[in-house]
């Protein structure tokens, strides 16, 4: 029976971060990836902001398109391009860049096994959790750590033996490249309108010359595909898909991240940004705390829920204010009809409004725009009249 002071769950960029920082902190780590290939299949988008790939540390050659704007398309329609003048964020190739992480992991001590899946967490006894896991040849094993890192996604093994609670809702993404030339190459466009996004929103993000990564985002998965398919005819110009790459995407944060030998990061813990669905800058984030918190953890002799907290109280203080507007802004930004969505898409060719929006705009922390209009009443006169009272009412959470 193999001994670990710290074993994590899953190889997307939340478990290696955590790994690797557990290492650094003189922790004996292995990680588990139950893919036989590190960042297959490829369930993201692969959009991050500048001040992630800041966090990442990794090499520019994983860059593949620097963007410095968005293209909104309105359900009537009508279009707005906002940004344009300095990067903003990069399309980084997705799969290199997990492979990147692990390797970073592996030569700060880590161990790493690829095939291997987790498949029973037994109860917290002796100060350790006892995991099972099996390989693909159907071999199982039975493993030992003082702290086990839930790294494992929207439906992992982890949280539910541990019985933690899970995310208040999973959504849909359904990606695929597809044929498709964008308007502008430095622009990522981003659709509203039921026919196309099943009630939320869908994009393009132009990948290589030729070639876009488009999806949607959406609840209703019975849906997803119709939308998609009109969303491909109707706004990409019906381009060849090449291939699939689709995932379940939690949002809305669970009451609890931490049990006793149990810690959760990443989509594992909801950290994914309910306003867009990623989730490589905030499980990065969380996932270097839960690699410094588990460490000193199991180090220390005491892995119990109360000693774990400190990971609860540290990545709360960084982001549960945001995810947690984020999630109400998903939840209004759902119900509105598509004459509501472009009445306000219309409100951004207001000067003003938009210059804020460009200035202001961030992919991590969208709540910020509201929290700068807040400041400017003069502005109020031009948007309230059009505002739903779901957004009026997001607005008046910011002031708490």
């Amino acid at each position: 029976m193999n001994l670990y002071d710290v074993i994590v769950v899953g190889a997307g960029p939340a478990g290696a971060t955590a790994a690797t920082v557990a290492a650094r902190h003189g922790a004996k780590v292995l990680l588990l990836e139950e893919h036989t290939q590190i960042g297959r299949p490829i369930q993201c988008t692969g959009l991050l902001s500048i001040r992630g790939w800041r966090l990442a540390r990794l090499p520019k050659s994983l860059i593949v398109r620097e963007i410095t704007g968005v293209r909104a398309h309105a359900p009537d329609g009508s279009f707005i391009d906002l940004g344009g003048e300095r990067v903003r964020a990069y399309v980084i190739d997705r799969d290199r860049f997990d492979q990147a992480l692990v390797e970073r992991a592996k030569q700060t001590g880590v161990e790493v096994r690829t095939g291997v899946r987790a498949v029973s967490l037994e109860a917290y006894k002796n100060d350790h959790r006892t995991l099972w896991v099996e390989s693909r040849d159907g071999l199982k094993e039975k493993l030992r750590a003082r702290v086990v890192v839930g790294a494992d996604g929207a439906h992992g093994l982890v949280a539910r033996q541990a019985e933690l609670p899970p995310p208040k809702k999973r959504l849909l993404g359904l990606q695929a490249i597809v044929q498709y030339t964008a308007p502008r190459p430095d622009f990522v466009e981003v659709f509203f309108g039921e026919r196309w996004t099943g009630g939320f929103f869908a994009w393009a993000v132009p990948e290589r010359d030729g070639s876009a990564r488009v999806g949607l985002a959406t609840e209703r998965l019975h849906q997803a595909k119709e939308s998609f398919e009109h969303l491909r005819a109707e706004r990409c110009a019906g381009g060849e898909i090449l291939c699939y790459q689709s995932g379940m995407i939690p949002i809305g944060l669970p009451e609890r991240t931490v049990a006793d030998g149990v810690v959760l990061v990443g989509d594992a813990a909801g950290q994914a940004k309910p306003t867009s669905g990623g989730g490589i800058y905030t499980g990065m984030l969380c996932g270097k705390i839960a690699g410094e918190v588990a460490a000193k953890a199991a180090l220390q002799g005491d892995s119990t829920a109360r000693a774990l907290r400190e990971y609860e109280v540290r990545w709360r203080a960084k982001l549960e204010r945001e995810l947690t507007l984020g999630f109400h802004a998903q939840q209004i930004l759902t119900q509105l009809s598509d004459a509501q969505l472009t009445q306000l898409l219309k409100l951004l060719r207001e000067p003003e409004l938009r210059a804020l929006v460009e200035h202001y705009g961030d992919i991590d922390y969208p709540s910020k725009i509201a929290q700068e209009l807040i400041k400017r009443p003069r502005l109020w006169k031009h948007i309230w009249p059009a505002l739903p009272l779901g957004v009026t009412q997001y607005l008046r959470m910011l002031l708490v």
